[in-house]
């Protein structure tokens, strides 16, 4: 303490330069609670597709990094200015040694949001760092299991119900799964198919180029394929012992075809095959298709309480179907023309907190 009872702040926080990012690689790469998205590869991706503002933020102790995190601006055009840990992650936020790192790094990001006038900062932790005290919803759940050592035991796993999903798809002699580096136009098309449906913006083919090309080997895409022809693909990244199915899209009789339960049993088996010893089925929204499918796939849901740093008078954002102006968008997206939702959605994109 100094004199006089002022507290003694022994952490400092800077923006991350280019000099520090091996420094950030180390902390992130032994730092338990990380996250894919706290890569800088991550960061890479947004630069390269939608030159986002990225703030990254390090905290140090005595000449020791103590805690990171990873901020992008965002400028919207429905839902005005944020800054999000870290759009287009369903993870991301603080990473701290302790309470006072994670004191100072929240501060840092008050500032932030002063800075480029954002009403919150929306951080989205997996697991919260020590001490955090902020306000936070549980609208999502992820979905996480680990996986046997032989892949023949990945189909037990799941409910009866699902597995006989599985064996009737197997069983046909039409259908065929494949792994392999991301075909843009084919995988593309099925993804783009999906956001339509859901009247989401559809994100541009950019992103999964740059996506491919930054993360190599770590990412590749497991397709459905019906007389030759697919009907449903997944782009899955690997992080650490993980397997992360992340991006997906299916034709509209894929359901029929149960093509989408053999899909995630084959991405699982894929990861025994590699030597991996988790599978992430990412996260799913509260009361919805996704997030019942994931439960009949046997999995059980995780809470993410995503914490908030709100500027003085605002309430907790509301990005979500429960939003006048998300539902507007919705049915927009929905409506467009194929070409004209691609197009469009890619600028809206780039705007909004996803």
């Amino acid at each position: 303490m100094r004199r006089g009872g002022e507290r003694r702040v022994s952490v400092h926080v800077s923006e991350l330069t280019s000099g520090e990012e091996a420094a950030w690689r180390t902390y992130v790469d032994e730092h338990s609670e990380a996250t894919l998205f706290h890569s800088l590869l991550w960061r890479d991706v947004l630069r390269n597709t939608f030159k986002h503002e990225c703030r990254y933020a390090m905290a140090h102790r005595d000449g020791a990094v103590v805690g990171v995190v990873p901020m992008v601006a965002i400028r919207s055009v429905f839902f005005g200015r944020s800054a999000i840990s870290v759009p287009f992650g369903v993870y991301g936020g603080i990473l701290a040694d302790d309470e006072e790192a994670t004191r100072v790094l929240v501060e840092h990001g008050r500032g932030l949001a002063r800075d480029v006038g954002a009403s919150y900062v929306e951080l989205r932790h997996l697991t919260p760092p020590p001490g955090l005290a902020l306000p936070s919803n549980d609208l999502y759940s992820t979905f996480a299991c680990e996986l046997p050592d032989d892949p023949s035991e990945v189909l037990g796993m799941i409910p009866r119900k699902s597995r006989a999903e599985v064996r009737k798809a197997r069983k046909r002699g039409d259908i065929k799964t494949d792994v392999g580096p991301l075909e843009l136009g084919e995988f593309h098309r099925l993804f783009a198919l999906n956001k339509r449906k859901l009247g989401s913006p559809v994100f541009p083919r950019s992103l999964f180029w740059h996506l491919a090309d930054l993360f190599g080997d770590d990412c590749n895409v497991l397709t459905v394929r019906h007389d030759g022809r697919p009907v449903a693909a997944v782009m899955n990244f690997v992080w650490r012992h993980t397997l992360m199915s992340y991006y997906s899209g299916a034709l509209d009789h894929a359901n029929r075809l149960s093509a989408n339960n053999l899909m995630y049993v084959a991405a699982m088996e894929h990861a025994v095959e590699r030597g991996l010893k988790c599978f992430d089925f990412g996260r799913s929204r509260k009361g919805t298709g996704a997030f019942a499918f994931k439960k009949n796939m046997g999995f059980v849901p995780r809470d993410l309480h995503y914490s908030y740093i709100l500027a003085e008078g605002e309430a907790l954002p509301q990005i979500n179907a429960s939003n006048p102006k998300y539902r507007l968008a919705q049915s927009l997206f929905k409506h467009l023309p194929k070409f004209a939702a691609e197009k469009l959605g890619s600028f809206v994109a780039k705007r909004m907190p996803v």
